[in-house]
């Protein structure tokens, strides 16, 4: 067993609550003990996100425990239907009650001819996968159990994988939305998962293009692209070269034609700065190596920039379980390993989650980009890590360290 003085990695459950708590008119029924929906939906406020949808607890005593005992959970799934009258009811077992092999399917399999709303059963939710598991069985689940037919239209694109808890989510969509409607002319249609409504996932399939963000976004993508013949492009977003070759790909997309000027506009303006900062650090005698922590998405991409950048990532690690094909790139570790790495190593930059920022270490400049999220508050979205002006941001902080 480790021992943690922060977090351990949150499980699949947490993943899925994340997920589908960000969209109006969810409606969420957990069988399980009230404290840990509370707990779960408190730690929505530390992501920065908004709890728009209805979460319900069932709770449950040991005699639910001892004898699988499904009465609390039936009535609540009725008491609910009746008075909030919601299209959709994601009906879920608690890591507790998933543990004793609660049978979910089958008490919606007994419920659906006794209510208005479509249930639908989740199957997963205890102790074994990472959050990020859940994540990606929540977005899979939207796009096969609430997308519906819809007539395509030519000026409107999907954002696959914007969720609450991936840090600094605000501000990389509106940089990804700027990108689409200054270069492309093209509409965001719906966003999977944070800001949105049931009633826009949908209408998900009236959108002529996914953009998948995140990693696990993708089965979503998959789906949608074999049952609605959508396309998706999942490309890297951090850093000039990565950028480009993401909208170079966006211009394979029928219907899809780039406004030539103001592309180069961008990337020159870019290059420009990103000179100065090869200028600045090209004779610095010190240390530049760096560090960064966080998921994937964002450990792979800004590793990616700040190699761009000339400088040296020395760890790279994704703090939860997963795939990587990167032979560099650390999955996992302990705390403790953690602690010290950054207490011995002497650093240009740290880059990660809130408790490695936390850490006792020695860096030039610290700049969270992951969760767990321990203090800070993001209500501004304009500070994007991802495209051109992301890139710029990142820039503009390297440009500022002190020599």
């Amino acid at each position: 067993m480790e021992a943690y003085k922060y977090f351990p990695v949150a499980n699949d459950r947490m993943g899925i609550i994340w997920t589908l708590s960000s969209i109006k008119d969810a409606c969420i029924v957990e069988f399980g003990p009230a404290g840990t929906t509370h707990y779960a939906i408190e730690g929505i406020g530390s992501l920065n996100g908004e709890d728009e949808a209805k979460v319900y607890s069932t709770h449950m005593d040991q005699s639910d425990v001892t004898f699988g005992k499904y009465e609390r959970l039936e009535k609540a799934i009725v008491e609910i239907d009746k008075n909030i009258s919601p299209k959709y009811i994601f009906v879920m077992a608690s890591s507790i009650s998933s543990i004793i092999g609660a049978d979910i399917i089958s008490v919606c399999d007994t419920l659906k001819d006794l209510t208005n709303a479509k249930l639908i059963p989740i199957t997963t939710g205890g102790l074994k996968d990472d959050y990020n598991t859940g994540v990606e069985y929540a977005l899979e689940l939207l796009a096969c159990e609430i997308v519906k037919d819809n007539n395509i239209d030519k000026s409107k694109y999907n954002i696959l994988g914007a969720n609450i808890d991936k840090y600094n989510y605000l501000s990389d969509v509106k940089e990804v939305e700027r990108i689409m409607n200054d270069l492309f002319d093209k509409k965001l249609n719906t966003t999977f998962t944070a800001n949105t409504s049931i009633e826009e996932i949908e209408e998900a399939s009236k959108a002529s293009l996914n953009i998948v963000i995140r990693k696990e976004a993708l089965k979503a993508a998959e789906y949608m692209k074999e049952k609605y013949n959508i396309p998706y492009i999942y490309k890297n977003l951090y850093g000039l070269k990565n950028t480009i070759k993401f909208i170079e790909s966006i211009k394979e997309i029928d219907g899809y034609i780039l406004n030539e000027g103001r592309y180069n506009e961008e990337i020159n303006f870019v290059k420009k700065n990103m000179f100065g900062i090869k200028r600045k650090f090209y004779f610095y005698d010190e240390t530049k190596d760096c560090a960064v922590f966080g998921d994937y998405d964002t450990v792979i991409g800004i590793s990616d920039m700040l190699n761009e950048f000339g400088f040296n990532v020395d760890r790279k690690e994704i703090l939860y379980k997963t795939n990587c094909e990167d032979e560099d790139v650390l999955i996992s570790t302990s705390e403790l390993d953690r602690m010290k790495y950054l207490k011995d190593k002497e650093l240009l930059m740290l880059l990660g989650d809130g408790p490695s920022l936390d850490m006792v270490h020695n860096s030039k400049l610290d700049l969270q980009v992951s969760n767990p999220n321990l203090e800070k508050i993001n209500i501004y979205p304009y500070t994007p890590f991802v495209g051109f002006r992301g890139c710029l941001y990142i820039m503009e902080k390297i440009l500022n360290i002190k020599a």
